[in-house]
C-alpha cells in the first residue's frame, strides 16, 4: 500500500475515533443533565420538613417500608383518647319517672365509678354499660349535690381505671377532649376543643372550666382530657341557644375539685362544700393603691362573721390572705377556686399580711349552714 494511502486511512481513522469521543461526551453530558433534572424534580416536591440529600435511600425504604410517625395533635389524642376510653361508661339510671342516662368513668380496681350528682338523682336503680359492651349493676356510694358530683361502685369487672391530671395545670387555648354517651345512645363519642376559660359560674356551681369541645346531652359525668390521657375536669353543663344566642360554651367540674370530693364520698358517702366565715373583695392595682398595699394581688377582707372559722383563727378585717397551702393566689387561682378544692372539716394553711408583715395561721374549714 502506498504512503498516500496509509496516510489517508489514518486520517480517517483519527476522524472517526474523534467523532465518537465527541458523541461520548454529548450522550454522557445528556445523561449527567437527565439525572440532574430527575433530582431538582424529586427535591422540589419534597416536604421542607424532610431533610434532603443528607443519607442514600435504603433498599428498605425504597420498597415502600412504614416510616416513623410523625407525633402531632392529631396523633396524640388518638392516644389519649385510646388510653381512657376502656375506662369510660355510660349511666344508666331508672326512676319514677323513667330511664335516664348520663357518662362516667373508672377511678379505681375497687370498682369506684365517678359521674354528676344530677345523672343519678332520684334513681332506684343504676347501671352501667362498658366501653366494649356488657352491662352490670352499680350502688350509689354517696352523693355532693353542691358539687354535682356522684360515686358509684360496681362489682366486677374493671376493664381500666382512668388517671387524674392537674386541671390547674391548664393554660388558656390548651387542647382537650371530651368523652361520652352522646344523647345517651351514641357511646364512646369524642369531642375535642380548647380550654376556653375557668373560674366561671353557672347556676349554682362556681369555679368551673368552661370549653369549646361539644357537650351533649349523655355527656353528663364523662371526663374531659388533656392529650396526656388525663382527667382535667368532668362535664357537667352545656349553654345552649334557649338561654342565650352562644355556641361552644361547655363547662366541665376542675379535676382537682372533683378528686378531693371523690375521696371524701370514699371516706364518709357525704363532701359538702367548705365554709371560712368571710367578705372578701379581690385584689386589684387601683383597690391596692387605695388600700395603700404593695402587693396587687390576693383577697382583702371586708367582714370576719363571728365564731366563724376566720375569727376563731384570728383574722381580721382589712387582711389580706396571699396563699392557701402554699399556692399564691392570682388571677389562675382565685380564693375561691382554691377553697373549693376542700371540702368541710380539712385543714388548711393561710398566708396573711397585715400591717406590711406577712404570717401563716391554720384554721379548719368549717360547714356552710
Amino acid at each position: 500500500m502506498s504512503s498516500r494511502n496509509k496516510n489517508s486511512m489514518w486520517l480517517a481513522g483519527c476522524f472517526v475515533a474523534a467523532v465518537c469521543l465527541l458523541v461520548g461526551a454529548a450522550l454522557g453530558s445528556m445523561a449527567g443533565y437527565l439525572v440532574a433534572a430527575r433530582a431538582v424534580t424529586q427535591a422540589s416536591v419534597q416536604s421542607p420538613a424532610e431533610p434532603m440529600g443528607l443519607v442514600a435511600a435504603s433498599p428498605e425504604t425504597a420498597a415502600g417500608a412504614a416510616q416513623p410517625i410523625v407525633v402531632n395533635d392529631q396523633t396524640s389524642s388518638a392516644a389519649a383518647v385510646s388510653k381512657v376510653l376502656p375506662a369510660v361508661v355510660t349511666v344508666v339510671a331508672q326512676g319514677q319517672r323513667g330511664v335516664g342516662s348520663g357518662s362516667g368513668f373508672f377511678i379505681s380496681q375497687d370498682g369506684y365509678v365517678v359521674t354528676n350528682n344530677h345523672v343519678v338523682e332520684g334513681a332506684q336503680e343504676v347501671a352501667v354499660i362498658y366501653a366494649q359492651g356488657g352491662r352490670a349493676s352499680a350502688q350509689l356510694v354517696g352523693t355532693a349535690p353542691d358539687f354535682d358530683l356522684a360515686l358509684l361502685k360496681v362489682d366486677g369487672l374493671v376493664p381500666a381505671v382512668a388517671a387524674w391530671g392537674d386541671s390547674s395545670e391548664l393554660q388558656l387555648g390548651a387542647h382537650v377532649l371530651a368523652i361520652g354517651s352522646a344523647l345517651g345512645e351514641y357511646r364512646n363519642t369524642v369531642t375535642s376543643g380548647v380550654l376556653s376559660g375557668f373560674n366561671r359560674e353557672l347556676g349554682p356551681l362556681r369555679g368551673l372550666l368552661q370549653t369549646d369541645a361539644a357537650i351533649n346531652s349523655g355527656n353528663s359525668g364523662g371526663p374531659l382530657i388533656n392529650l396526656a390521657g388525663q382527667i382535667v375536669g368532668i362535664n357537667t353543663a352545656v349553654v345552649r341557644g334557649q338561654f342565650a344566642d352562644a355556641e361552644g360554651l361547655g363547662f366541665a367540674i376542675p379535676s382537682n375539685v372533683a378528686q378531693k370530693v371523690v375521696q371524701r364520698l370514699i371516706e364518709s358517702g357525704d363532701a359538702r362544700p367548705s365554709f371560712l366565715g368571710i367578705q372578701y373583695q379581690e385584689l386589684n392595682p387601683q383597690l391596692a393603691t387605695e388600700q395603700g398595699l404593695t402587693i396587687t394581688q390576693g383577697a382583702l377582707l371586708q367582714e370576719v362573721i363571728n365564731g366563724s372559722p376566720a375569727a376563731q383563727a384570728g383574722l381580721q378585717v382589712g387582711d389580706v390572705i396571699v396563699a392557701v397551702n402554699s399556692q399564691t393566689l392570682d388571677e389562675r387561682h382565685p380564693l375561691v377556686g382554691l377553697l373549693l378544692e376542700h371540702v368541710a372539716g380539712e385543714t388548711v394553711t393561710l398566708d396573711i399580711l397585715r400591717n406590711g408583715q406577712t404570717f401563716q395561721t391554720e384554721l379548719t374549714l368549717g360547714e356552710r349552714a
